[in-house]
């Protein structure tokens, strides 16, 4: 009996108010999406010691969740808890998708366990911050995991905004659970969105063109529930950081149809296509047919003139350009672009995922040693030059460049790096953060890879194959995948 009022004693203590959606009889799948998935909520009301705990189940379906702390300083912080949570089935372009990290150029898909409540206030909506007379209805979604879903969460919330002729307000690229930064700058600082918009007609907003996260009062934010984020599963620690960024006290409302499809996602939303602002609380889990959201969307979104100006500048000082050459289209002489060969090697975070998912022969897909790069860069060169056969002094010096964009930090790899003649993409010496922005260092070694001769990347990691299509897309250059 002591036990058991020690336990209620345990539970009762502290003054948060908690929320928990969770799922009914039906079974989920395993990316937490069921169409047929029926929620019941559960109010789990903790009061000041000695209380009793008031537990209440109900299946009101207009009574939403409180998922997020308001104003921290009225608030008890809670530690946070993070498991790893690894993607779905569904894919891009390979049948396995590898977690992701903020760290550098890759994300991995964290799940806070944990969720810091505070009680229910009344705040302005944030939909009634919005010009009421533009005649514009809009759409937004809450950023999921490191920096490249993030990337496809974006291409994924423009399919939805485009099916409902919506205009999408971007949330911008947000710190993860490994990067903890607590920063977050614009899609627009990285990719070109008004070229971007006149080549696709979808109109896209940034939350900065719209409030000012310094000075902005607390507003709510009522998000749909979509793949099952914010039911029996919490969002995650990038959409936290994001609410509590741009302040905004979020409310998740389940819908009647939980699902991860496109068609059945804009089908439920129909209901409110008379409101002026929809949110959805996950795009990233989102299944588009056919995948198409690559080609429809992201091979439009080009990297802005100051992005590409920085790397144009780096390559000047590192490599020697060619001669000028006489360009017929425009009649004049053009300096040829430099060519060299990028490396994506993905290591730290990444290497117990790997070493837990594809050990023995399998792992060279997922976390290949330096000497299986360099075995494989020697084919790379000669497929680019067959004359490197010949081991003679011309056709060596005929070798292109290697420039290594990665996440190892260990001197020992660093310096076998150095000596087989390859230049690791070192952006504490570059100043690439100083001049760009945190979130500058990634986006460098996407436009490297994309701009590159050639390119040799890791299988098992999106941030290599989303350059591996900018590569192709743009270019009509290939990738070799380890």
């Amino acid at each position: 009996m002591g036990v058991l009022l020690a336990f209620v004693l345990l539970v009762t203590s502290g003054s948060m108010l908690v929320y928990h959606l969770a799922a009914g009889s039906s079974s989920r799948s395993k990316t937490g999406c069921n169409k047929d998935a029926d929620f019941a909520i559960i109010r789990w009301n903790t009061r000041p010691r000695g209380s009793t705990p008031l537990l209440e189940n109900s299946n009101n379906w207009e009574r939403p969740r409180v998922a997020l702390p308001q104003h921290e300083e009225n608030s008890k912080k809670q530690p946070e808890q993070e498991q790893p949570q690894y993607p779905p089935q569904h894919q891009l372009q390979q049948e396995h998708k590898e977690p992701s990290s903020n760290d550098l150029n890759h994300d991995i898909n964290d799940q806070v366990t944990d969720e810091t409540i505070t009680e229910e206030e009344d705040y302005v909506p944030f939909q009634d911050t919005l010009d009421q007379d533009d005649g514009e209805k809009y759409i937004s979604y809450l950023p999921y995991a490191g920096i490249t879903n993030q990337f496809y969460g974006m291409l994924r919330g423009m399919e939805v905004a485009k099916a409902l002729g919506r205009t999408l307000i971007l949330p911008p690229i947000t710190a993860s659970s490994h990067d903890k930064s607590k920063q977050n700058q614009p899609w627009s600082k990285f990719l070109d969105l008004e070229r971007f918009t006149e080549l696709t007609g979808t109109k896209v907003i940034e939350f900065h063109q719209l409030r000012d996260a310094e000075m902005a009062e607390y507003n709510q934010f009522d998000c749909k529930i979509t793949c099952g984020f914010g039911s029996k599963r919490t969002i995650d620690f990038t959409a936290k950081g994001f609410l509590k960024q741009w302040r905004f006290n979020v409310t998740l409302s389940p819908l009647r149809t939980d699902a991860n499809k496109l068609n059945a996602i804009v089908n439920v939303l129909e209901p409110y296509r008379r409101d002026k602002f929809i949110c959805i609380s996950n795009t990233y889990k989102i299944a588009v047919a056919d995948k198409s959201e690559w080609e429809r969307f992201g091979q439009h979104l080009h990297f802005t003139e100051e992005l590409t100006s920085f790397v144009q500048e780096f390559l000047d000082k590192n490599l020697i350009a060619g001669e000028p050459v006489y360009d017929p289209k425009t009649g004049q002489m053009t300096k040829p672009e430099h060519r060299y060969i990028t490396i994506h090697a993905r290591r730290g975070d990444f290497a117990e995922y790997c070493a837990n998912n594809f050990a023995g022969p399998k792992l060279i897909h997922c976390l290949p040693s330096t000497e299986q790069f360099a075995e494989r860069i020697d084919k790379v060169q000669q497929r680019l030059n067959p004359n490197l056969a010949s081991s003679s002094t011309s056709s060596l010096a005929e070798m292109l460049p290697v420039f290594v964009a990665t996440n190892e930090r260990r001197p020992e790899e660093l310096k076998k790096f150095a000596d087989l003649g390859w230049r690791y993409l070192d952006h504490e010496a570059i100043g690439t953060a100083e001049r760009l922005g945190v979130f500058g260092p990634m986006l460098i070694d996407q436009v490297m890879i994309s701009n590159a001769q050639a390119a040799l990347g890791i299988q098992m990691s999106t941030f290599s194959r989303v350059g591996a299509l900018r590569l192709r897309d743009w270019h009509h250059r290939s990738m070799d995948y380890m």
